[in-house]
């Protein structure tokens, strides 16, 4: 074989045996034919959810050589059913909603391999000499700590551990309707490479809240705590509805702990007018009704009726702890923060919301990041309030293609 030419398999990722899933020659990087297979080499369900895991598994093998998104120069397109063709652009467009897209050609109605609705390759410069990611993951560690603070109990999940050659730890803050479990979607995909805390606040989960006080008052403090705990000097950040609150407040309060922020489908507690009149003049609060399987404010109906299962543990784990979510809903709204405080938080923002999210609508969130210096907006389809949970494998593509970006940036400046 050519000695300028590598071929390049990542171990985990399936493929048929006749092809190598890239291969480079020099600087330039040929990613071949890439489908939207989870784990056993399996379709994920759907064009939106087959669109994102081709994607995400084409950053997979980029990674693999030490490339990323944004050195993808195009991307072939190829589709079973043109008449997807809005459904597969639009989650398409939700991948790179932060960036301008590479180059790219669409061809419909193919005959794709296993019965595949959409395949992709691309084509990437690397230049020469980029530190390589590794391509071979093992599975990470995991343990879970109490951090006592304020008289409570505070209980953490971290998965994976943190080292200099590591990217930065990811750190999540769970909304009103789960508690740290609810993230596993999250935490099993991220953990690969990075260290994940995931933690239950006061009076969820198996977190106490002896003083009944859980709230976003109580919470930035708790999050901080935890932060010193694991001696987190920098982390990204990501906040669920009530855990942007407790997210906003604590770049508020230390302002050098977050390399970014993640807001999913949340106002963090600002307010404007814009913000007002996109919600109504309400502020998204809503009774939570568990009458019926699979029914919950926080989801859209859908997924009851596509996978009652999965929204029914939805139910199962917003159930475990002794927290009243009416109490904790009015904490949450009186807390507000100004256009000046917005000013304050500096870093990346990615505001992600559910095109659907009646709660907090993406007219809301949009006029929430138009309060914040530097900070973008990407709509989930076909999702409610919770499309982490919802569509995880879009929601993951989307907040790992962000940080994805800032890991490649801060690699290109050290």
């Amino acid at each position: 074989m050519n000695t300028n030419t590598q071929r390049i398999v990542v171990d985990e990722l399936g493929r048929l045996p006749q092809f190598s899933h890239a291969a480079r020659a020099g600087d330039l990087l040929f990613v071949s034919g890439t489908l939207g297979t989870t784990e056993g080499f399996t379709l994920a369900e759907g064009i939106a959810a087959q669109t994102a895991q081709t994607l995400h598994n084409m950053g997979r093998i980029l990674a693999a050589d030490g490339a990323g998104w944004d050195d993808v120069a195009k991307v072939d397109v190829f589709i079973a059913d043109m008449r997807d063709a809005p459904a597969m652009n639009e989650a398409y467009s939700a991948f790179f909603a932060d960036v301008m897209p590479p180059a790219r050609i669409t061809v419909g109605d193919c005959d794709l391999a296993l019965g595949a609705l959409v395949e992709m390759d691309c084509v990437a410069l690397r230049p020469a000499g980029r530190p390589e990611r590794r391509a071979h993951r093992t599975l990470p560690s995991r343990r879970s700590i109490t951090v006592e603070h304020d008289g409570e109990e505070l209980f953490v999940e971290i998965v994976g551990e943190e080292h200099r050659d590591r990217a930065t730890p990811l750190v999540l803050s769970h909304g009103a309707g789960g508690s740290h479990a609810v993230w596993y979607q999250q935490i099993a995909h991220f953990a690969t490479d990075r260290m994940v805390v995931a933690w239950d606040h006061r009076g969820f989960g198996r977190s106490t809240d002896r003083a009944d006080a859980s709230g976003p008052l109580v919470a930035v403090g708790d999050l901080l705590a935890i932060c010193d705990e694991l001696e987190l000097e920098r982390a990204d950040l990501v906040g669920q509805s009530m855990g942007g609150w407790t997210t906003i407040g604590a770049v508020l309060a230390r302002p050098r702990l977050a390399r970014s922020v993640v807001m999913a489908d949340t106002l963090g507690g600002f307010t404007s007018d814009a913000i007002r009149a996109a919600l109504g003049g309400g502020r998204g609060a809503t009774p939570w009704d568990g009458g019926t399987l699979g029914l919950h404010p926080a989801l859209d109906p859908s997924l009851a009726e596509r996978d009652p299962g999965r929204a029914h543990l939805y139910q199962l784990l917003g159930a475990f702890g002794s927290i009243d979510t009416a109490t904790v809903i009015e904490r949450i709204l009186a807390v507000d923060h100004d256009a000046q405080e917005a000013q304050a938080i500096t870093c990346p923002v990615l505001c992600v919301v559910g095109d659907l999210d009646p709660l907090f609508p993406p007219a809301a969130i949009r006029a929430v990041a138009d309060l914040l210096p530097d900070a973008r907006v990407c709509e989930i389809p076909g999702s409610g309030h919770s499309p982490y949970f919802e569509d995880a494998d879009l929601w993951n593509a989307v907040v790992g293609r962000f940080l994805d970006t800032l890991d490649t940036l801060d690699a290109r400046s050290s």
